[in-house]
């Protein structure tokens, strides 16, 4: 089984401490989410995972021979249709080339009823689409190149609920396939529900749960968002 993992990692920046000692873990076949209030490093995280960034100490351990990352700010040129962003992204992360057809048959495999809706918007230019649109047009077009580490800093923000639905259907069959996929999110009821394990970002370290059940009960809360807040008002160490 392959896997990525930090291990004891510390990383400042601007001399703020982003990270000490944190350690955390991805695995093939599987979905680990990553939850965090803005400003807690989930974007951080995510440059160092792909290399953008280096930390000051620890180990990064990384067993996979492919990825693709999908960024929290997407922005596509105006007189692109999607059908070129299609071809842009598997160009760029892809190193054989995708055709629109095979692209289909992942998808129809993964959720059948999605098919349909993602070729309504193929021949459409990206200025007349919603950024909601964009966002999960990008996301299932990175699945399709069938990377065995998918990184995703919040694939579902601003997507509607049924196409969060579909993503979460695609995201598990590209998991099933073998493919590692570590996901951000605010949304902690549709991390702890998709999840197959997930790490709260606080204090600058991650700390790790395998259900809703355990993440509350370690915050002594009742519910999940409440758990959530407790964890973020918790005092860093000093």
């Amino acid at each position: 089984m392959r896997r990525f993992s930090a291990q004891a990692i510390d990383f400042k920046y601007a001399g703020h401490t982003v990270f000490k000692d944190a350690s955390m873990k991805v695995e093939s076949g599987s979905i680990s989410g990553l939850l965090g209030p803005n400003g807690s490093g989930k974007t951080t995280f995510f440059d160092i995972v792909c290399s953008l960034r280096s930390v000051d100490s620890g180990a990064i351990t990384d067993e996979f021979s492919s990825r693709v990352y999908l960024s929290q700010v997407i922005s596509t040129p105006a007189v692109f249709r999607m059908s070129d962003i299609f071809k842009m992204i598997t160009l760029f992360c892809s190193e054989k080339k995708i055709t629109k057809e095979e692209s289909l048959e992942k998808l129809e495999l993964w959720s059948p009823t999605l098919v349909d809706r993602y070729l309504s918007i193929w021949d459409k230019k990206s200025s007349l689409c919603s950024y909601g649109e964009k966002r999960w047009f990008f996301t299932l077009s990175l699945l399709s190149v069938a990377a065995d580490f998918v990184i995703l800093d919040e694939p579902t923000a601003g997507v509607d609920p049924e196409f969060r639905y579909h993503i979460w259907k695609c995201l598990r069959g590209a998991a099933n396939e073998g493919a590692a996929i570590l996901i951000s999110s605010h949304n902690v009821e549709e991390v702890a529900s998709n999840c197959d394990d997930f790490y709260m970002l606080a204090q600058q370290r991650f700390n790790h749960f395998t259900n809703a059940v355990s993440f509350m009960s370690h915050y002594d809360a009742t519910t999940l968002d409440e758990a959530f807040i407790t964890a973020v008002n918790i005092r860093s160490p000093l």
